[in-house]
């Protein structure tokens, strides 16, 4: 966070431990890292791609780059080789080229679908805190991290927000090899026990026999008035009805969709809007102290190569800038001491 600060981009940190730039525009990150390249003399060659890479029997790495468009084609020679192509399917050849494994890459960080028409009439409509649980068949081990706490949004597909994208991290191996179906519950009143909500329910329609039960939904759930109509609507329950008709039984259905609202999910949210891809180069095979790989000296790794996903975009932006930041010091650190060394002899 210093360096950022000392680069004229100021950061600050959310409850839940992220960090923004104050700005609230990712450009400033973007401006500010380009800026220090070019100043240090970095060369970004756009257009081109590296089609395949070998490690020869002198230490040295022989690169081989085409350009896309225009029938080109250059060898390089290099002497230290970081690799840093994230998901990208080339960068994973270039990866087993060099004798490295991969997890097999899969999505995470995604929406979830669901196929309910009446939900995605509430498109639009957050909830500051809900409790939710993916339940996916077949999975019998025990998975903590596949219940969450935390923020969730309605969107014109299903259901998305920190507390689904969390979800879909924990849960991103799982969720491929079922095809992306599941069944999520979500608690809407996680402060509450069902008892709690129960005596709420019973005392509002005391309080306000005589009022219609659409327009008038318990203030201590929190919850805006088109959720609560879905809320009904599920349960069946005529929206005019007045608060004195409702049965003790339609109450205790209500208090239990409260609590265990179950959405079946259909896949994930559309237009490939997965942020981070959940696969790539074990972590056993590099050495976290420098990110240099244990099969090739001068081989280095940093980013989304690696079979590392955080349960946020964040993270992961913060593991590739640690990792990169890691694998260029030891880089520049063993090419001064290599550099001393020649100059001695």
């Amino acid at each position: 966070m210093s360096w950022f600060s000392d680069h004229g981009v100021e950061l600050k940190i959310e409850d839940d431990g992220r960090v923004f730039p104050v700005s609230n525009s990712s450009s400033s990150i973007i401006d500010c890292l380009m800026s220090q390249a070019m100043k240090i003399g970095v060369s970004l060659q756009t257009g081109k791609v590296v089609t395949t890479a070998s490690a020869s029997s002198l230490g040295k790495f022989l690169l081989k780059i085409e350009k896309r468009t225009i029938d080109y084609v250059e060898y390089v020679e290099a002497d230290y080789l970081l690799i840093a192509s994230g998901s990208s399917p080339q960068g994973y050849r270039l990866v087993a080229q060099l004798n490295h494994s991969i997890v097999d890459p899969v999505p995470s960080l995604f929406t979830f679908k669901i196929e309910d028409p009446k939900l995605a009439e509430l498109a639009g409509v957050t909830f500051p805190k809900v409790k939710a649980k993916l339940k996916l068949e077949n999975v019998r081990r025990n998975i903590p991290q596949l219940t969450q706490v935390g923020p969730m949004l309605v969107t014109h597909w299903g259901l998305s927000g920190p507390v689904v994208l969390r979800l879909s991290a924990w849960g991103a191996r799982d969720l491929f090899s079922l095809g992306y179906e599941g069944i999520l519950i979500v608690d809407f009143t996680p402060d509450l026990n069902m008892e709690d909500v129960k005596s709420i329910l019973s005392q509002h329609k005391l309080q306000f026999v005589k009022q219609k039960v659409l327009n008038s939904c318990p203030s201590e759930f929190g919850l805006v008035k088109r959720f609560w109509k879905y809320i009904l609507n599920r349960e069946s329950l005529v929206e005019d009805m007045l608060w004195a008709s409702i049965s003790n039984n339609s109450l205790n259905s209500v208090a239990s969709l409260l609590k265990h609202c179950s959405f079946r999910v259909t896949g994930k949210g559309q237009f490939k809007d997965e942020f981070v891809t959940a696969g790539g180069i074990p972590l056993s095979e590099i050495s976290l102290n420098t990110m240099e790989s244990k099969i090739h000296s001068h081989l280095y790794f940093a980013g989304e190569v690696l079979n590392v996903d955080g349960i946020t975009g964040g993270y992961n932006f913060q593991n590739a800038w640690s990792g990169g930041y890691i694998a260029g010091t030891s880089i520049g650190e063993l090419a001064r001491v290599t550099d001393l060394e020649e100059r001695v002899l």
